[in-house]
């Protein structure tokens, strides 16, 4: 009998999305996963959006950057359980007791594990929901080459010099500031990494297993973090802190709702069990190597948040280049306004595999760029190990340092202000012959280099220049 009625609920399903395919709540692409398993892991979003939650804190003013992250997280706490309430009872009844179930309050989403076509029904059924997905599986911007790790390899990392940032440590060198990194997680006791990484009660989440200290089997999220913040020429920002969540796991991939989990951690970080969340320890920066798909939403409302909360959110732009509008989620929003990073090489040229813009929905990307070609950083194999790796992941932590350095030569720079002086400091790429949305790369800015590779430098000074204004 239970069957029959879960027929008759994917006849009910199919034929709702195929009457109003503009407008259905519900992805065709759950409806096929319930026509051949039966059951799918699904992510709910609420009618109500949270722009004006955020809008609302924004007008405030507040003694600390501790303090705006509390009052995004107290604001997006209030308006999740006033407009989930009357969901989440429902899904809480013994009907559903088998049921996974987690609110997401920097989003307004609730995930749902293993739910069937009767219960997407229900709650596509339901006037304060207004779209149901099922969960995506997200993955590193995987690196185009990734070399033998060597105990060798002693000498400063060949994108740190480029970028000029050893002159701006002159000025700022990182100190005060702190920068998450969501990735595949860190080795932690790594000698260039074990000073930075922050390591107190608040430094580290795992939300696909409770892991009391950090770890990385993969390699991306070590090598990542050692370009922000490695000790021996191979951070853009060596006196920076860092904290870790591990969004991916070993195998380079995670769920939308993994890294929603990662997302609410770097706004207010949590112990590693998830609780106690204190936003007096927000971060200064995001650093995000991952990401898939173009147009993707599901992770715009985290973005608003951090820039609501002052954070800085830099994202690889992808390695699918060398075509246009090759730029990928999430970094290749325009809705959410975060920072895409293209790679470029040795000589100022873009790397071939660099992602270009623009974007699906016509914004210029990347915003930047920064070296990402054989970029060598922390490895995995021991505390001293380094590796080589290629893609748009290199860059992006590039950029992550940067914008650290920023917030160390001047704490009350805005997210905004960042993204511009980022921009107008940039040096041109070497062009070649490329256009990508009417827009030659001879130009600036342009959908290959964005407004060009960044330059530490340049960039801390005119942060500095802004406090004497």
């Amino acid at each position: 009998m239970s069957k029959l009625i879960i027929s008759l609920a994917l006849v009910a399903l199919v034929a709702a999305v195929q009457s109003a395919p503009s407008v259905a709540k519900i992805d065709y692409q759950l409806v096929k996963t319930l026509e051949t398993k039966l059951r799918a892991n699904i992510l709910v979003t609420m009618r109500e959006r949270t722009e004006a939650a955020l809008a609302n804190v924004e007008r405030g003013i507040y003694s600390t950057r501790g303090d705006r992250a509390q009052a995004v997280y107290d604001s997006l706490n209030a308006l999740t359980k006033d407009s989930q309430k009357s969901v989440m009872e429902m899904l809480q009844s013994p009907r559903f007791f088998a049921l996974t179930i987690k609110s997401f309050w920097i989003s307004n989403q609730i995930y749902i594990q293993g739910a069937d076509a009767n219960l997407v029904e229900l709650l596509a059924a339901r006037d304060d929901i207004i779209k149901i997905d099922e969960e995506e599986i997200i993955t590193i911007m995987e690196p185009t080459a990734v070399e033998t790790e060597s105990d060798n390899i002693i000498y400063a990392e060949w994108g740190v010099e480029k970028i000029n940032a050893p002159a701006a440590w002159n000025v700022a060198n990182g100190a005060g500031a702190t920068v998450a990194v969501i990735d595949t997680g860190l080795r932690y006791t790594h000698n260039e990494l074990s000073g930075p990484y922050k390591g107190d009660t608040h430094s580290w989440y795992n939300p696909y297993s409770t892991t009391a200290n950090p770890g990385d089997g993969h390699g991306h999220g070590t090598h990542c973090s050692g370009t922000i913040v490695g000790q021996s020429g191979l951070g853009v920002a060596p006196g920076a802190q860092l904290i870790s969540c591990k969004g991916l796991n070993d195998n380079g991939s995670g769920t939308n709702a993994g890294l929603l989990a990662c997302g609410q951690f770097v706004l207010c970080p949590t112990t590693y069990t998830g609780s106690n969340a204190d936003c007096s320890r927000s971060p200064d920066v995001s650093s995000n190597s991952w990401g898939g798909g173009t147009a993707s939403t599901w992770f715009d409302a985290t973005i608003r948040a951090w820039i609501a909360a002052g954070i800085v959110p830099v994202f690889a732009n992808g390695n699918s280049g060398a075509s246009c509008t090759t730029s990928l989620s999430p970094g290749d929003t325009s809705v959410a306004n975060s920072i895409a990073v293209g790679a470029t090489t040795t000589t100022d040229a873009i790397a071939s595999f660099s992602s270009r813009g623009p974007s699906s929905r016509g914004a210029l990307k990347p915003d930047v760029s920064a070296p990402g070609s054989a970029i060598v950083s922390a490895g995995i194999s021991s505390n001293t190990a380094r590796a080589t790796m290629s893609g748009t992941s290199m860059a992006t932590p590039h950029v992550a340092g940067v914008a650290a350095l920023l917030r160390s030569a001047n704490p009350s720079i805005t997210v905004a202000q960042i993204k511009t002086i980022l921009q107008n400091t940039a040096v041109r790429g070497t062009s070649g012959s490329q256009t990508c949305g009417g827009t030659p790369d001879t130009a600036v800015p342009n959908n290959t280099f964005g407004y060009g590779r960044v330059n530490a430098l340049a960039a801390v000074n005119a942060a500095r220049a802004l406090m004497n204004n």
